[in-house]
């Protein structure tokens, strides 16, 4: 059975495009912290999900400083903040892990990824 599920997953993935596949990433890390924050006792689980963070983060920062980038410099410039703050709580709750920094990570995520889909 799981691995129908998982050939749907990889299905879905490959026909998203645009925003709908940046709020699908988004919405993944919203999925991966919620469950760490749900078994705070699962260190693996916590660091996965910090790890999905901190490089989906590296990837918009390196889209946001990309010549390329068409987005306004001031949003730019909010993003890339963003950007700096989740990685800070990433680290603080790897050295100790606190459920409501994961809560604040997770409503960051669930709020960009509702922005995308709107």
């Amino acid at each position: 059975m799981a691995g129908g599920y998982d050939a749907y997953g990889q299905v879905h993935s490959q026909n998203l495009k645009g925003r709908a596949l940046e709020a699908e990433a988004f919405m993944k890390a919203v999925q991966l912290l919620t469950r760490a924050q749900d078994f705070p006792e699962n260190k693996r689980l916590l660091g996965e999900s910090l790890q999905y963070v901190q490089k989906l983060w590296m990837i918009v920062k390196a889209d946001l400083e990309a010549p390329r980038n068409k987005l306004p410099k001031e949003t730019q410039q909010h993003l890339l903040s963003l950007a700096e703050m989740v990685d800070a709580q990433c680290r603080a709750a790897i050295k100790k892990p606190p459920k409501h920094k994961l809560q604040g990570l997770i409503e960051i995520h669930r709020n960009v990824a509702a922005g995308l889909m709107s």
